[in-house]
C-alpha cells in the first residue's frame, strides 16, 4: 500500500506494452481481401467442391502411415559366417546383385596371374669393372709415393695413409671393403693380378642374371619377365628361366670359376678374392614394383562383375547349413534394398496411392451408396489414429516375437507363425464397435489389409489373412448384445484366420518343405490371433469411449442397466415418465428389429429421452394426480416454455452423465419441430382482438427433426404411447386408428423428412407398434367372486 501512495512514477512492465496481434492480422486480411483474388477464389472453390482441407488431412495421414510402413523396426535374423543357420532364410523380394565374393575371387585370380616385372640392366657388369680399374689404379698411384718400411714393426705406421684413402677407394669401387681385405690389398700393393682375378670371376658370374628377391624363394619352375634397359629407352620384354639366374641371397652359388687366373694364389689369397668378389656383386635384374602393381591393377579392372539373380521367396540359407560369405553378402544386399525402399520417394508414392483409394471410395459412396455417408471429423481422426496404432503395434509385436522366440524355437516355428499370431483383426473390430456405417467398416478393413500386406514386403498371404479375418471380426461385433459377443467375434476371426492359413499352406507349400507340426502350430497361431484381437479390443474400447465420447453397443449395454443413477432418480421422482420410457423402449426395440435398425440403441435412447422431466415432473401429465394440474394456473405461453425446457434439461443431464452423442441426439430430436397443439389451441382461445397474432412457430419444439431411424422410431413411439395411455377403452380398432393417424400426422408434418425411413419401413413400423400395443392392452376375463 505504501508503494501505491508513492508519488514516484513506476516503470511500466513489458506486459503493459503487449499488444494482441490478432486484430492486426484480421486487418491485414481485410486490407488484402484475399478471398477476392483469383487465388483466394480458386482455393475457396476447390475447398467447396473437393473438400480441400479434408483432402490435405487425408494425404498427410497417408504420408505418415507410409513412412511408418517402411520404417525399419523388425529385427533381422542374426547370421554369422561359419555358424549353422537355425531357420530357413528366404528373400522377401526379387532383385539382382553383384556377387562380390565370386567377383573378388576372380579378380584375385587374375591379379595373381600377372607375373612380376623385372628390369634387366646389362651395363651393371661394365660399371663394376670400371670401378675396379679406377679404384685399383688410384691406389697404386698413391702407393708409389709411400716409402715402404723394411722393419715389420714400422709396417703399421705405413698402413695409416692407406686407410685414410679407404673411403675414396670404396667410393670408386662402389662397394664396402672389410678392413682385413683392404689390409691384404695394401700388402699386395693392389696387385694387377688381383684386379684381373676379380674381373675374370665377375665376368663368369655376370654371364647369368643376378637377382635379389626379398619376398620369396625362387623355384626351379619359375620364369621371370624382364625388360631390357638402355640409357634412353626400355627394350623388349624377355623371359628368363630360373636356371639362368643367381640369387644374391644365396652366396654359396657364387664360387671362383676361373682357375687359370688364380694359379699363383694360395688358398688364403683365393679366399680373399672370393670374399671381395662377392662384396662387389650388384643385381642386374631388379623387381619393378610400380610396373608390377600397375599391371595387376589393370588385370583386376578388366574382370567384369559377376551378377546373380535372386527371386522372391528363394532360400538363401537352408536350415542347418553353414553360413558362407556369399550368404552374408546377399543378406546385406537385401537389407540395403529395403532401406532404400523406405526412403522418401517410395513413401510419397504410396501415400498418393492410399489417399487416392480413400478419395475414390468416398466419391463412389456418395454416388452409389445406399445410405448417406455421415462421418464427422472426429470419426475420421479416430480411424486414422486406429490405423496408425494398428500398424505400429503390429510392427512392434513382430519385432519382439521374432527376436525373442524365432531363433530359439526355429525347430517348430515357421517364419509365418508370428504373422498368423498378430492381432490384425483388432482395428476392424474396434471401428466396427465405434461406427455403425457398414460400408465404411468394410473399406477400413480392406485399407488396413492392404497397408499391412505392403508393410510385410507385399505379402499376399498376410493380406488375405488381414482382410478375411478383419471382416469376420467386424461382422462379429455388429449389434453385439452382450460383452461376450466380442469374445465370440474373436473366435470367429480366429477360425477364419486358421482356415486361411491352412488353405495357403496347402495351396502354396508342400508338406515336404513344412512338416506337419509346423503347419499345425501356424494354424493354431492364426486361431489365437483372433482371440488376441478380441482381448485387445476389450482393453482399448473403454479408453476410446471415454476419450472420444463414443457410445458403442457395449456402452449401451451398461446404460440399459436399470440401476443407472439417472433411471433410479427418474423412477423416484417421475414414476409415470419412467413407465412411459420403458414402454416406448419396448416398442422401439421391436420396430427396429423389423426394419434393420439398431434395436439396442433405440431401446436405450427411449429409456433416457425424457430425463429432462425429472426436475419438473409434476408439470407432465403422466406424473400428475387426478385433479392436480399446475397448468390450469399458468398461461399457455408459460406452459409451452416448461414443456420445451425438458429437452434442454435432458441434454444437460446427458452431457453431465456422459451418455454419449447418440443418446443426446435422441433427446434433442425425439420431438423434432412438432407443434404443441393443446397449448397452441388454448392460446388461440384466450386471445382477444387487441392481442397480437400468435405464430404457430412459437409453439413448436426447436428441433432438429430426427436424423436417424432410431430417433424417428423414438418420436413415433413416444407420441403413440402417450396417446394410447389417454384412452379409456383401448380396443384393437381404436389402437390401430391411433397408430395410423399419428404416423400419418408426423409424416404429413414433415417430421420424417430428414431421416432415411422408406414407406415400406414405415408400414413395418406401424404393424410392429400395433402388435406390441395389442399385447399390452389385451382384454382380460372377469374372474368370478368367491361366495361368502
Amino acid at each position: 500500500m505504501q508503494r501505491l501512495k508513492s508519488p514516484k512514477k513506476e516503470q511500466p512492465s513489458s506486459r503493459d506494452h503487449w499488444e494482441d496481434p490478432r486484430p492486426q492480422f484480421l486487418h491485414w486480411v481485410e486490407t488484402h481481401d484475399l478471398e477476392k483474388t483469383w487465388i483466394g477464389r480458386l482455393i475457396l472453390r476447390l475447398d467447396a467442391r473437393f473438400s480441400l482441407r479434408r483432402t490435405l488431412l487425408i494425404f498427410a495421414f497417408c504420408l505418415v502411415l507410409s513412412f511408418l510402413l517402411f520404417f525399419p523396426m523388425r529385427m533381422t535374423t542374426e547370421l554369422r559366417i561359419g555358424e549353422t543357420a537355425k531357420i530357413d532364410v528366404t528373400s522377401p523380394l526379387s532383385f539382382e546383385m553383384v556377387d562380390e565374393v565370386t567377383t573378388e575371387e576372380k579378380r584375385l585370380k587374375a591379379q595373381g596371374g600377372v607375373a612380376e616385372i623385372y628390369d634387366y640392366d646389362p651395363e651393371v657388369f661394365g660399371r663394376i669393372v670400371s670401378g675396379i680399374d679406377r679404384s685399383f689404379r688410384n691406389m697404386r698411384i698413391f702407393g708409389r709415393e709411400v716409402k715402404w718400411p723394411g722393419s715389420v714393426f714400422r709396417r703399421q705406421e705405413s698402413l695409416k695413409p692407406f686407410f685414410a684413402q679407404k673411403a675414396a677407394f670404396e667410393k670408386d669401387l662402389q662397394a664396402n671393403v672389410p678392413d682385413d681385405i683392404f689390409e691384404w690389398l695394401v700388402d699386395n700393393r693392389f696387385n694387377p693380378r688381383i684386379e684381373n682375378a676379380l674381373v675374370r670371376n665377375l665376368e663368369g658370374w655376370y654371364e647369368r642374371k643376378i637377382v635379389e628377391v626379398p619376398d620369396r624363394k625362387l623355384s626351379p619352375m619359375d620364369e621371370l619377365t624382364a625388360r631390357t634397359l638402355s640409357r634412353n629407352s626400355v627394350g623388349a620384354e624377355i623371359k628368363i628361366r630360373t636356371r639362368d639366374i643367381l640369387d644374391l641371397r644365396n652366396p654359396e652359388v657364387f664360387q671362383l670359376t676361373d682357375r687359370r687366373a688364380l694359379e699363383r694364389f694360395d688358398d688364403a689369397d683365393r679366399a680373399h678374392v672370393l670374399r671381395l668378389s662377392r662384396a662387389l656383386l650388384q643385381p642386374n635384374l631388379t623387381l619393378n614394383k610400380a610396373e608390377t602393381a600397375g599391371r595387376r591393377q589393370k588385370a583386376r579392372e578388366d574382370v567384369l562383375p559377376v551378377n546373380i539373380s535372386i527371386k522372391k521367396n528363394q532360400t538363401i540359407v537352408s536350415r542347418n547349413s553353414v553360413v558362407q560369405p556369399f550368404h552374408m553378402a546377399v543378406v546385406k544386399q537385401i537389407e540395403s534394398l529395403q532401406a532404400e525402399r523406405r526412403r522418401g520417394l517410395m513413401s510419397v508414392a504410396l501415400a498418393v496411392l492410399l489417399a487416392t483409394a480413400i478419395l475414390v471410395f468416398v466419391s463412389f459412396h456418395r454416388r452409389f451408396g445406399s445410405q448417406r455417408l455421415k462421418l464427422t471429423s472426429k470419426d475420421l481422426m479416430v480411424m486414422m489414429l486406429v490405423a496408425i496404432s494398428q500398424v505400429f503395434f503390429t510392427k512392434v509385436f513382430l519385432s519382439i516375437m521374432d527376436a525373442a522366440f524365432l531363433s530359439r524355437q526355429a525347430s517348430w516355428i515357421s517364419p509365418d507363425f508370428f504373422l498368423a499370431l498378430a492381432p490384425v483383426a483388432a482395428a476392424p473390430m474396434l471401428i466396427g464397435l465405434l461406427l455403425n456405417a457398414g460400408e465404411v467398416i468394410w473399406f477400413f478393413t480392406v485399407f488396413m489389409a492392404v497397408s499391412l500386406g505392403i508393410m510385410e514386403d507385399f505379402n499376399y498371404a498376410f493380406f488375405l489373412q488381414c482382410l478375411l479375418g478383419g471382416i469376420a471380426g467386424a461382422r462379429g461385433v455388429f449389434n453385439c448384445k452382450t460383452r461376450n459377443d466380442i469374445y465370440w467375434a474373436g473366435l470367429r476371426a480366429g477360425a477364419v484366420n486358421a482356415l486361411v492359413v491352412a488353405s495357403l499352406f496347402l495351396v502354396a507349400k508342400s508338406d515336404h518343405d513344412n512338416p506337419l507340426p509346423i503347419v499345425l502350430a501356424t494354424v493354431g497361431a492364426g486361431f489365437a490371433g483372433g482371440i488376441l484381437s478380441s482381448l485387445i479390443t476389450m482393453m482399448i474400447l473403454p479408453f476410446m469411449e471415454s476419450v472420444f465420447n463414443y457410445t458403442t453397443d457395449v456402452k449401451l449395454l451398461e446404460l440399459s442397466n436399470m440401476n443407472h443413477p439417472l433411471l433410479k432418480e427418474m423412477f423416484m421422482k417421475a414414476p409415470g415418465t419412467y413407465q412411459h420410457s420403458l414402454m416406448v423402449g419396448n416398442m422401439v426395440e421391436a420396430a427396429a428389429e423389423e426394419i434393420g435398425a439398431n434395436p439396442l440403441l433405440g431401446k436405450v435412447m427411449c429409456y433416457y429421452h425424457d430425463i429432462g422431466k425429472i426436475g419438473l415432473a409434476n408439470y407432465f401429465i403422466e406424473n400428475q394426480k387426478p385433479g392436480q394440474n399446475p397448468h390450469d394456473h399458468l398461461s399457455p405461453f408459460m406452459s409451452k416454455t416448461l414443456l420445451i425446457a425438458h429437452v434442454k434439461d435432458g441434454v444437460e443431464l446427458g452431457m453431465k452423465y456422459k451418455l454419449g452423442k447418440p443418446i443426446i441426439d435422441g433427446i434433442l430430436q425425439h420431438h423434432g419441430t412438432t407443434l404443441i397443439a393443446y397449448f397452441y389451441n388454448k392460446a388461440l382461445d384466450q386471445r382477444t382482438d387487441q392481442d397480437p397474432e400468435i405464430a404457430e412457430e412459437d409453439f413448436r419444439y426447436p428441433g432438429p427433426k430426427p436424423q436417424y431411424k432410431e430417433t424417428a422410431l423414438c418420436m413415433l413411439a413416444d407420441s403413440i404411447e402417450a396417446a394410447v395411455r389417454s384412452l379409456d377403452e383401448p380396443t384393437p380398432a381404436r389402437l390401430q386408428a391411433i397408430v395410423r393417424n399419428i404416423i400419418q400426422k408426423k409424416f404429413s408434418d414433415g417430421q420424417l423428412d430428414e431421416c432415411n425411413l422408406t414407406l415400406k419401413e414405415i408400414a413395418k413400423i406401424e404393424k410392429s407398434f400395433i402388435k406390441i400395443l395389442l399385447g399390452m392392452h389385451h382384454q382380460r376375463i372377469d374372474y368370478p367372486r368367491e361366495r361368502a
